[in-house]
């Protein structure tokens, strides 16, 4: 039974590694497909050499100087199919040699803030080329029912330059990013990566809990106009509310931002995952970064206060658009589904977030 369960072992790893070789050979420079093509091809012509020549000097052909002949040529295609096989296993060392320097250059991070969420980053999303390139998976916040321990946590990420440090260094080209987390804590993750480029973006799909890159379909999913532009409150307090996963009931906003929010939804159907294309994720947070432009715009306004109803993913991509001094203040709030309100908001800025509510905050 040992002996069986080793062998189906040693099986799986050389499937592993042929099945790693393929997915590196589809994505791989034409270096490595070269090197591959010609090591198979001297391999081949090793034992077709020396067969070819026997034919051909059979006998009673096969006279001294024949068989000098054929030793001869048999040794000097032996050579050079050597030196073919050599030669495609050094470019295959440079493919390798480059793919290791370039392994860095790939991150991979989860933000985990909901308790009783994952938190081992998602790799079956990657192709396993690309797991095997990746830098070591980070994992952002932490599970905890307390907000204002997260608050903490992230205060203190933002103080040590964590994204910086840890995430965006030694040229970081390409960025995986995800997770679950209250709304304010996802628009404030999106603001430290504001300045990354070649971000890709994955999502828990609802209907089968499944993580999966935002690589769908671009359905072209757009946002209704503002119909009337609110007017900043006594405070200098303004709202925008995007209901894309549901609907936002006015009424369940704080009394002061009521008739000083702008009430969005998508041109269709509110539901959860709607937007499972990354342009079309961006379409939409750049134009919501319009509207907040324009608002900041007004001399009356001191504050945004943003109310949004929307899957992570658009979460983080619309605190990409924080644009600190070109902005004013934003204040993100966190709805309450048991009550039926929102409790909670945290202010962001530059140097991290602070603890506001309702009232106090418009």
């Amino acid at each position: 039974m040992e002996n069986t369960n080793l062998e189906t072992s040693l099986w799986s790893k050389i499937k592993w590694i042929i099945s790693v070789y393929l997915e590196v050979i589809k994505s791989s420079s034409p270096r490595l497909k070269w090197g591959t093509a010609l090591m198979l091809a001297s391999l081949g012509s090793m034992p077709l050499t020396g067969l070819i020549i026997a034919v051909t000097l059979s006998p009673p052909y096969d006279l001294f100087g024949l068989e000098l002949t054929k030793n001869t040529l048999s040794s000097t295609g032996f050579i050079l199919s050597t030196f073919v096989c050599i030669f495609g296993a050094w470019l295959i060392w440079i493919d390798i040699k480059i793919d290791l320097n370039q392994a860095r250059k790939t991150a991979r991070v989860i933000i985990t803030g909901l308790p009783g969420m994952p938190t081992n980053f998602p790799d079956k999303i990657l192709s396993k080329a690309e797991q095997v390139k990746a830098r070591e998976p980070i994992e952002l916040s932490f599970q905890d029912a307390d907000y204002k321990k997260q608050v903490e946590r992230y205060n203190a990420e933002v103080c040590v330059e964590l994204f910086k440090r840890f995430v965006l260094h030694h040229s970081c080209e390409k960025l995986y990013i995800g997770g679950l987390a209250r709304v304010p804590f996802l628009v404030s993750y999106g603001a430290l990566i504001r300045n990354a480029s070649n971000i890709q973006y994955f999502d828990k799909v609802h209907r089968d809990s499944a993580w999966q890159l935002l690589n769908d379909e671009d359905l072209d999913i757009q946002l209704h106009a503002i119909e009337t532009i609110p007017q900043p409150n006594e405070n200098g307090g303004i709202g925008i509310a995007i209901g894309f996963t549901s609907t936002i009931n006015i009424n369940q906003l704080p009394e002061a931002l009521q008739k000083s929010t702008a009430m969005l939804s998508p041109k269709v159907n509110p539901g959860k995952n709607l937007i499972m294309n990354q342009a079309n994720l961006q379409r939409i947070s750049e134009s919501l970064e319009k509207i907040i432009s324009q608002f900041s715009s007004d001399p009356n306004t001191k504050k945004i206060h943003l109310f949004l109803s929307v899957q992570s993913t658009l979460a983080i991509e619309i605190g990409r658009k924080f644009q600190e001094g070109m902005h004013k203040v934003w204040v993100i709030h966190n709805f309450n589904a048991a009550e039926g309100l929102y409790d909670w908001s945290l202010e962001l800025s530059k140097s991290g977030l602070t603890i506001s509510n309702g009232k106090s905050s418009t």
